[in-house]
């Protein structure tokens, strides 16, 4: 897949995400999936933040984190076709591990 696909399937991941993280009900975030936003988080702030920590604001603003975090993963924000698909296999990943 070439860097222009990878950044078009990262844009989908980051919509659908966003959705799905701010639909979550609270039985979801306590029975692990903030856990596993937490850990998607912290994996991308290893990957494009210089391992920075993230810090914890709540599960209001969960979705708007990952989000931002993942667009740091964009060409278009300079970063590397390499770093653009292991922010989509990331994204891909905490999909399939959401409810």
């Amino acid at each position: 897949m070439d860097g222009s696909a990878q950044a078009a399937d990262l844009h989908e991941e980051i919509r659908r995400l966003r959705v799905r993280v701010s639909g979550l009900s609270t039985a979801a975030l306590e029975g692990g999936a903030r856990e596993a936003v937490r850990e998607a988080l912290a994996r991308l702030a290893d990957l494009t933040a210089e391992g920075r920590p993230v810090p914890d604001l709540g599960d209001r603003v969960l979705a708007d984190q990952l989000a931002v975090l993942l667009s740091d993963c964009l060409p278009e924000y300079g970063a590397a076709e390499t770093t653009t698909a292991r922010g989509l296999d990331i994204a891909r990943e905490l999909r399939r591990a959401l409810p």
